[in-house]
């Protein structure tokens, strides 16, 4: 179902994209975008099914104020810009840069410790 949604989605943007204006070819006061439907290709709807996925997976870790805990993108291609785009606006600033396993787990460490030990002066 996936590969022929975005096989329509493709097929659709194309015909749009190479439709003749309806003006002549004489230009109007109105903008080319104004006038012209806009549509997902194929790929960018598949990406933003993906990150719409993402950000609410990312939402059942930290349900309020009060909550903490650690998200970890395992996947190399959360290391471009493109897919950190993705991710909710609150989140992006926390990305940090691969550290290896031994230095995630020491990160991990030190953010559950000061976690905890916040959570337990606000009691």
């Amino acid at each position: 179902k996936v590969k022929l949604k975005r096989e329509y989605l493709d097929g659709v943007k194309a015909s749009l994209a190479s439709k003749p204006s309806e003006d002549g070819g004489f230009g109007t006061n109105k903008s080319a975008t104004a006038s012209k439907p806009v549509s997902l290709s194929g790929e960018e709807w598949y990406s933003q099914q993906a990150h719409r996925a993402v950000n609410q997976a990312i939402g059942r870790v930290i349900r309020h104020r009060a909550d903490y805990g650690a998200i970890l993108f395992l996947d190399s291609r959360y290391s471009t810009e493109r897919n950190q785009l993705g991710v909710s606006k609150w989140i992006r600033s926390s990305f940090t840069a691969d550290e290896g396993m031994g230095g995630t787990i020491r990160s991990l460490v030190k953010f559950f410790r000061g976690a905890k030990e916040k959570a337990d002066e606000n009691k």
